[in-house]
């Protein structure tokens, strides 16, 4: 489990590998950066061999200082000093596990010499590194101990308490399965950084098909009877000579936002985001985002909310709070992002944080950080939109977090599975990754609301052609707009997202047409219940009616419910957009009770809806008002949900 879960390789646009360990030994050697010269050996013989390394080493000749060193051990076999210059050049050298087993002998021979000492912090690091925390917890414990007040004994101090956040997480292991996609997704050399649309039917990715080739974004559907297909280019106008990768899609797969590395595409900094719109089959020419969200610095792993209105991304430019912070904009209903502006030291540390990755449900975002107390190195940590801040972070748990890096994961809108990479082999500075997908524990997914997807297509009622809509998702608790997207012109098709627990007005308009309305309650729902629904629009004309099933009264009464707002004021949208056009408001009831009561009760309600429209400047004759009762029933009044059906508004033009 521990080695799948190392979700990232390098690329364009990605992150930088942790210097978390060289900065350590930057820190630790500072206090030794040329040998000491004291008196180290009794015999003086070895004294001269390591005086005369110490040389070599200034002079940058490394592997003379080594004779020399070994030299000065072959005549004082218990000179502690000398096994520890050694144990240096092998780290130098990159060869972590020769230097691990010299520091060691250091120690042994030489446990409290002020040149040792920064052993300890170097092997309590490698340890922590490797995830063996009891080792790593013996040797910082002596760097405290033997070192105390010093810079090497507060950064000891820091990493024991991973150590103890580790060995405590670990008690509590979350219980999940794991497993590659196919092998025809990961068919290149190289994949990575994964998303989904809402319904989990397009997975997109960053590919490198040859091993020198440069990164491109892939496609891939998910087909019921044959799983994900072979992946495809994403779109020529798209993938280039450059490098395109780390992408972010909207919940409709129809906005995209994509990282560029410099090449042909010349932007503010050597990476910059692009933002590209589908239409039918055919991506748009993608469009820089422009200075206000781009800079001079690197610019990258965007994130998108599932309406693709609001931005996150990471970023070292100046102004944040480390090294690369996470940052957020925002875009107008007229298509123009915000100036960017960080995320505050609620989420963003002095050391780095990346890859955003918010949920469906609009207010869970998870991110990666090295800042914060976790299991070492990169950790995955989840936090949620509280007004207009952000709760404390909270770590996701082991295995989903080791000692490794653990720097993406995309969780499907029904908080079921997780997708990521993970990197398989490395080369020198090649890293070789394919995709995987895990279920998401319950002990995690009881952490964060699911989401519902709402899915179908809009059609003219009359001819059933595809038409452009705008679909409108308001919230009834709150009376404020969640979402809003609009239709593929070409298709008709729309996909929106419901969150769990909420109670919703769906509206669906478009000019010369009479607007729809629906809702849906997903109050006290646990699981995710996708929905499929096509959306008739009739247009214009007289005769026409719909039901305003968005306008809600307490039963008995004809005072209108504040959840009635949003609906009222799409209606008066039309008529002002429509000064000619006049309407037919009617009350129905269903069968229960008295006939005189229930005809009066749908004539008031009626009213009620006239009276907030002339309220709002509507003409007084432009509308009238009827009540019918229980006489025109659209159902047989045979159920609980035929006689909500009849229970009703209509709205007809005349």
């Amino acid at each position: 489990m521990q080695a799948v879960l190392n979700f990232g390789p390098a690329g364009c646009g990605f992150w930088k590998k942790s210097v978390g360990l060289l900065v350590l030994l930057a820190v630790q050697f500072s206090l030794n950066a040329l040998p000491s010269l004291a008196q180290l050996s009794t015999n003086k013989k070895a004294q001269e061999f390591y005086e005369r390394a110490a040389k070599l080493y200034a002079e940058r000749k490394p592997a003379e200082a080594m004779d020399q060193y070994r030299r000065a051990i072959e005549r004082d076999p218990d000179f502690g000093e000398a096994y520890f210059q050694i144990a240096r050049l092998y780290e130098a050298d990159r060869q972590p596990v020769l230097a691990a087993e010299w520091f060691e002998k250091s120690l042994k021979y030489k446990p409290i010499s002020p040149v040792t000492l920064p052993a300890y912090g170097w092997l309590g690091s490698n340890a922590l590194k490797k995830g063996a925390y009891a080792n790593a917890r013996f040797f910082l414990e002596n760097m405290v101990a033997k070192a105390p007040g010093s810079i090497l004994a507060r950064r000891a101090t820091r990493q024991l308490e991973t150590v103890k956040f580790a060995e405590e997480a670990m008690k509590y292991p979350l219980t999940f399965r794991v497993g590659r996609l196919p092998e025809i997704v990961n068919a290149f050399d190289s994949q990575y950084f994964p998303v989904l649309t809402a319904d989990r039917e397009t997975l997109i990715f960053t590919g490198i098909a040859t091993p020198l080739g440069d990164e491109d974004l892939y496609l891939s559907r998910r087909v019921e009877e044959l799983g994900w297909t072979k992946p495809v280019s994403l779109s020529e106008v798209i993938n280039t000579a450059d490098n395109e990768g780390t992408c972010a899609i909207s919940a409709d797969g129809r906005t995209l936002v994509f990282t560029v590395c410099q090449g042909r595409r010349r932007g503010f900094g050597n990476c910059d985001l692009y933002v590209t719109y589908q239409k039918g089959d055919e991506w748009s020419n993608p469009d820089n985002l422009g200075a206000d969200v781009n800079s001079a610095s690197w610019d990258s792993q965007p994130a998108l909310s599932a309406d693709g209105r609001t931005l996150y991304f990471v970023s070292d430019r100046p102004g944040g709070l480390g090294k690369r912070d996470l940052w957020v904009c925002r875009r107008d209903s007229a298509g123009h992002w915000s100036k960017a502006s960080n995320l505050g030291k609620a989420l963003n540390t002095p050391d780095d944080d990346v890859s955003p990755f918010l949920h469906a449900n609009g207010r869970t975002l998870f991110f990666a950080s090295e800042g914060y107390v976790g299991l070492g190195g990169f950790d995955l940590w989840m936090t949620e939109q509280q007004g207009n801040g952000w709760s404390k972070p909270e770590n996701l748990g082991y295995p989903l977090n080791t000692h490794e890096d653990q720097v993406g994961l995309f969780i499907t809108a029904d908080g079921k599975k997780g997708f990521y990479s993970v990197e398989e082999s490395i080369e020198k500075d090649r890293r070789r990754s394919k995709l995987w997908a895990c279920e998401i524990p319950d002990q995690l997914a009881g952490r964060f609301k699911k989401a519902n997807v709402l899915k179908g297509r809009v059609l003219d009622a009359k001819t059933r052609q595809p038409l452009v809509a705008e679909v409108e998702l308001f919230n009834l608790k709150t009376n404020q707009s969640e979402s809003r997207v609009t239709s593929d012109p070409s298709t008709g098709s729309y996909t929106a997202v419901l969150s769990d627990g909420g109670e919703y007005a769906v509206t669906v308009s478009r000019g010369g047409y009479f607007f729809k309305s629906l809702s849906f309650d997903y109050s006290g729902k646990t699981a995710s219940e996708d929905q499929q629904l096509d959306l008739l629009l009739e247009p214009l004309r007289k005769d026409t009616h719909e039901v305003l099933n968005n306008v809600f009264f307490e039963t008995g009464k004809f005072d209108l419910e504040e959840k009635s707002k949003p609906e009222l004021d799409k209606l008066l949208r039309l008529l002002k957009a429509n000064p000619k056009l006049r309407l037919e408001i009617s009350g129905h009831t269903d069968d229960v009770g008295d006939d005189k009561k229930n005809l009066d009760l749908s004539l008031k309600r009626a009213k009620s809806v006239a009276e907030y429209l002339i309220g709002q400047g509507i003409e007084q004759t432009r509308l009238e008002t009827k009540g019918f009762g229980k006489t025109r029933p659209v159902a047989p009044n045979t159920s609980d949900e035929a006689r909500q059906k009849n229970r009703r508004i209509e709205a007809k033009i005349l």
